[in-house]
């Protein structure tokens, strides 16, 4: 008998090669659609390089400069983010023959991980995520050689790896949640006799460097922003639980999350090292940001650097005890197959919807036509012509994504500013505006209006602007998706 069906003859090291390099493909293939206002923004840092910005710390806006050297193509901007996938998969099969030594195993690791809408589709958004993901990985992975080999100079490396991890992303730092809590679980207390452990956190303190002397530059401004962004003043909201956790399921794969989130409270509390391992740098992460949500609503991907090992612990459940050569796969491989083949169809729609706005969703509801998250990829270009051929020099709007946006389709052949309204500072207040706008030549004021077409902010009693205003629609799937008004500034 044929076992053609055996877990053995469909995951492993080729197909898992073929499956990532069709995944970078097909990244490639959708990084072409225009960028979304955040990416226009960070590329507009990767422009003004600094040792950090107000928003965020400074990696993403090197990698996208890094990449940007010879075309400012949305394809050359997210390029990274395709690399970092491929670097993501390398390391997590490696990662899991070290521990395992299970190729099917490692196998299904990187297939459910690649499978991830987040990550199969969305991850060619070029943001501080992208960049973070995969320096809190190799921390990660040499954490694992450290406890493997016991050879303690790859806590040199751990420090590196995590001081990267910070300069990309402030909550990095859960990182150091995790550690401690494998070390309490592990019982590792010997790795505070090692003087290597001690360096690795001077390594890491001179990677964040950076960002420490540009916030005491600035009166530690920016994470005086994020301590507000992650919290808020609004009371509790038990809410907010539900709803990230269901963000999560979405994110991970909504058949798995929970089986396998379940899974990992155990292996928290089992004697074996492995599993506390796996566990340790991925559910302390997740559970964390159900008590900020509390708060807040946390963001969707503010856990996915959890999900390298979160990926492990699903392989691990999904192969089990049985027989990888049997050609009947059990209802539990069964579940986990058909949960990567409904992820994958749902990325993929997603991905082509994105691109090619294949879904009639005006026909079942203008609403939710309107809603469509895929509409922020439109209308910035056709905008930035409008701009082009009316003759303008420069343009301020309320928004630092729309500044950002005009900046990137113009080729910064406007000068772009943003008008605070009292509302939250951006890298637009670091940069400044000059008090006589008028020295760059014609101007406008470009913004979204109310529903009954006003202004949305005071700038008539700032600023003179026209009392008449051109309208550029942003239309999709037969609904106006966004409106502008242009007003040319007297």
């Amino acid at each position: 008998m044929i076992k053609k069906f055996s877990l053995q003859n469909i995951f492993n090291l080729k197909n898992t090669f073929i499956f990532v390099i069709f995944s970078a493909a097909w990244k490639l293939f959708i990084s072409t659609i225009a960028l979304h206002s955040d990416e226009a923004y960070y590329w507009l840092w990767s422009k003004h390089l600094a040792l950090s910005y107000y928003d965020h710390a400074p990696m993403v806006a090197y990698f996208i400069k890094l990449t940007t050297l010879f075309s400012d193509g949305e394809a050359a901007v997210r390029f990274s983010s395709v690399i970092v996938t491929v670097i993501l998969s390398i390391l997590l099969w490696k990662l899991v023959i070290k521990i395992f030594n299970n190729e099917v195993m490692a196998s299904a690791a990187v297939i459910i991980l690649h499978c991830m809408p987040i990550l199969f589709t969305a991850s060619i958004l070029i943001t501080p995520d992208t960049p973070v993901f995969l320096f809190l990985s190799l921390a990660t992975y040499y954490v694992w050689k450290l406890i493997d080999t016991e050879n303690q100079n790859y806590w040199y490396l751990i420090g590196l790896f995590f001081g990267l991890s910070m300069l990309s992303k402030y909550t990095a730092c859960l990182f150091v949640m995790s550690l401690g809590i494998y070390v309490l679980l592990a019982k590792k207390w010997d790795w505070f006799k090692s003087y290597q452990m001690y360096v690795a956190v001077i390594i890491s303190i001179i990677c964040f460097m950076p960002v420490l002397i540009w916030n005491w530059q600035h009166d530690w401004a920016s994470f005086s922003y994020q301590i507000g962004h992650g919290l808020s003043n609004d009371g509790i909201r038990f809410n907010y639980i539900f709803e990230y956790l269901g963000t999560q399921a979405l994110v991970f794969n909504v058949i798995l999350f929970f089986p396998v989130l379940y899974i990992g409270i155990k292996y928290l509390f089992s004697k074996d090292n492995k599993n506390i391992f796996l566990a340790a740098f991925s559910v302390p992460v997740i559970l964390f940001y159900v008590i900020t949500a509390l708060k807040r609503l946390p963001g969707g991907n503010w856990p996915i650097p959890a999900y390298f090992t979160f990926s492990i612990i699903a392989a691990k459940w999904f192969i089990g005890n049985s027989d990888i050569a049997d050609t009947h796969f059990s209802f539990k491989q069964k579940l986990v197959t058909g949960a990567i083949i409904f992820n994958l169809f749902v990325s993929t729609l997603v991905g082509l919807h994105a691109k090619y706005t294949i879904i009639p969703i005006h026909k079942f509801s203008d609403k939710q036509a309107v809603a469509d998250a895929t509409n922020y990829f439109y209308g910035y270009k056709d905008l930035a012509e409008v701009l082009l051929a009316d003759g303008y020099d420069y343009v301020l709007t309320p928004e630092h994504q729309l500044s950002a946006s005009i900046a990137y389709y113009t080729k910064n052949k406007i000068k772009t500013f943003r008008y605070n309204n009292n509302s939250k500072k951006t890298q637009f207040e670091i940069w400044g505006m000059p008090k006589d706008l008028s020295s760059y030549g014609k101007g406008a004021f470009v913004y979204e209006p109310t529903e009954e077409g006003h202004i949305r902010t005071n700038i008539q009693s700032v600023l003179k602007v026209s009392e008449n205003f051109k309208t550029q629609d942003t239309v999709r799937n037969k609904n106006v998706a966004r409106r502008y008004h242009i007003r040319e500034m007297l």
